[in-house]
């Protein structure tokens, strides 16, 4: 019975039995015999759209914590969640922080394998059974990429499990689970159309596959290989960076033509929807206790002046504005005292009906704006949801760019910063002029909260000076009728290298059977 009772949570842990009630009953699947299924192309259509339902994006986090939260980008507003633990670094295996990416992520891959296990049951034409194998390759490799980046080494699962098999699946080496991932992607790739008809956007490209393989290269450190993967994107995809940067996330530019892979909502691929609007509007908008992820002044001293100098060395900086005169980005990114927003002035000044000081407080004296839909009805049936943009031409650039600098290539690496800073106005930098920092600036402020931030940090070995460093507001006050803005210490933040990779939920831990215990992540023991 011990056995027994092993090897089903075993199977929860791979994704063999789903203990997700929703991913058993979401869509009409459930309605039909297994066999049924697979000789029914709209049936398979159905289950090729639920793995795309299966793919986690940060949104999806919306309403807990989003990843900005546990770096320097952002502080919780909710001292209950857990990313306080990470930041204090009072968690261990027993936490069971990120399980659930654990649970569905492999719910996920198994979704993927059933699909790629019945293709020859499928009555498609061979092109098109061709195309969904691309596809669930994709959606596999994106799952593993997030367990991977989230936990290190993973257990290679690549075909449909049954209680049969040996489920005690150990670790792959980070050889091999890389070269797993450089393989669906790299067939994916050969699979996949560039582009597909208006009634099936947002589906999984060649040029997805080509950005996700170009993200992992980069976190791998293989510059090389990482360049090419970007360079073909850029002169083979059809894609541009979009004129408007706060207007990219808006629901009505879906789809729009920087946007490389995302997350669809409400819509065919996803048929989900999200909570981001809900919980980042301050609950002047929402009418509850809304209001997750705050700014901190640490990143928003990173925004550089208009005349492209830092705050603390230009002209146009003023004390008593510190707002203005910022790169466009920044009023794109964040809420700050003054700014509008929804036609309302925002006054976050500890206290006001915006930011009250006894719930729902931002303490950093900031809110998040990006991704937010100016639009959104707060009250009646919202149908108007933004899709969560995955990768795009902006990340590529700067992937580009990162790779042509550690190559010793920075002319050309500065020639990809400047077109980001062109769309924005802000002035190019000088022939001779990129430095190392002015590169991690620019991706600091060009991606921030889009959930890459860890990873960054994790490739350039900068958690001390990013992840454990003094979180630092601003305090705003008011004198003889003027506000003033003073910035003051928050929360001081605890690193350790350890960190860079998440301890194995103490519940998986727990599944496997005596004797074949998964391995846990160095220091975590």
């Amino acid at each position: 019975m011990k056995k027994l009772i092993s090897y089903i949570s075993l199977a929860l842990t791979l994704g063999i039995l789903s203990c997700n009630k929703d991913a058993l009953n979401k869509g009409p699947l459930n309605l039909y015999s297994d066999n049924n299924v697979w000789t029914d192309s709209a049936l398979i259509s159905r289950a090729v759209l639920q793995t795309y339902s299966g793919i986690h994006s940060i949104y999806d986090d919306a309403g807990n914590w989003m990843p900005c939260d546990i770096t320097d980008e952002a502080k919780s507003a909710r001292s209950f969640l857990d990313c306080n633990k990470i930041n204090s670094g009072q968690y261990s295996p027993s936490s069971g922080i990120y399980e659930d990416l654990w649970t569905n992520g492999y719910a996920n891959i198994r979704a993927c394998n059933t699909v790629l296990s019945h293709l020859d049951d499928m009555p498609l034409s061979n092109g098109g059974k061709q195309q969904i194998k691309g596809e669930m390759l994709f959606i596999r490799a994106l799952t593993y990429l997030d367990i991977y980046f989230t936990f290190g080494r993973f257990p290679i699962v690549d075909k449909v499990l049954t209680l049969d098999d040996d489920l005690a699946i150990p670790r792959g080496t980070v050889e091999a689970c890389v070269t797993f991932m450089l393989s669906d992607l790299n067939t994916a790739a050969t699979l996949l159309p560039d582009k597909y008809p208006a009634a099936s956007t947002g589906r999984a490209t060649r040029f997805a596959a080509l950005g996700m393989k170009c993200r992992l290269l980069l976190n791998q450190k293989d510059y090389t290989g990482a360049a090419a993967a970007a360079k073909e994107i850029m002169d083979k995809g059809p894609f541009s960076l979009f004129p408007d940067y706060a207007g990219m996330f808006y629901p009505e530019n879906d789809d729009n033509e920087e946007v490389i892979f995302n997350k669809e909502y409400a819509g065919d691929q996803s048929n989900q929807v999200h909570a981001l609007d809900t919980y980042d509007n301050s609950s002047y908008f929402t009418g509850f206790s809304s209001v997750v992820e705050c700014p901190t002044q640490n990143l928003v001293d990173q925004y550089l002046m208009t005349d492209g100098k830092p705050w603390n060395q230009s002209d146009l900086f003023d004390p008593a504005h510190p707002y203005s005169n910022r790169d466009p980005r920044f009023q794109a990114s964040i809420m700050y005292d003054g700014t509008n927003w929804m036609n309302t002035n925002m006054d976050m000044k500890l206290g006001s009906a915006i930011n009250p000081s006894t719930f729902a407080t931002s303490h950093t004296g900031y809110m998040l704006r990006k991704f937010l839909n100016p639009a959104y009805i707060f009250s009646g049936n919202n149908t108007n949801y933004q899709n969560c943009i995955m990768l795009r031409l902006a990340e590529i650039y700067l992937n580009y760019a990162e790779c042509q600098l550690k190559l010793n290539n920075p002319e050309e690496a500065r020639t990809y910063i400047n077109r980001l800073r062109k769309r924005v106005n802000m002035p190019d930098i000088a022939t001779g002029q990129l430095t190392w920092d002015l590169y991690v600036r620019e991706r600091t402020i060009e991606l921030a909260f889009e959930g890459q931030r860890w990873n960054d940090i994790r490739r350039w070995a900068t958690g001390a000076t990013m992840i454990g460093t003094d979180i630092t507001a601003v305090k705003i006050g008011e004198t003889n009728g003027a506000r003033t803005y003073a910035t003051v210490p928050l929360e001081k933040r605890y690193f350790d290298p350890k960190m860079y990779y998440f301890p194995i939920p103490q519940n998986i831990l727990q599944r496997y059977p005596a004797g074949k215990v998964l391995e846990q992540n160095p220091g975590w023991n």
